[in-house]
């Protein structure tokens, strides 16, 4: 596998993660949200939720832009675009 496409599958693999983890947060808060007392109950779980899948679709975001990046990029781009990667990218550190 060249780095090209390695540095494509890891960023592939992290945003499939990502989305796996909104669409979990997203019938969390459903089911929470159908056990809310009130529309104040409703709200904190409304409040808590969006929060969390922003930021990983804030996260998704980033990685589509680093794919595009990476499909984009020439060999001798690769490298230091791998060692951003590497850094950006949750428990490679």
């Amino acid at each position: 596998m060249s780095l090209k496409e390695s540095l494509q599958h890891k960023l592939e693999t992290q945003t499939d993660h990502w989305s796996k983890q909104v669409e979990s947060l997203r019938a969390q808060a459903e089911e929470k949200m159908a056990k809310a007392k009130d529309e104040q109950s409703e709200a904190e779980v409304q409040r808590e939720f969006s929060e969390k899948i922003q930021a990983l679709e804030a996260q998704i975001d980033t990685a589509k832009d680093k794919l595009s990046e990476v499909k984009d990029s020439s060999a001798d781009q690769l490298d230091s675009l791998k060692q951003r990667i590497d850094d950006w990218l949750p428990g490679k550190n």
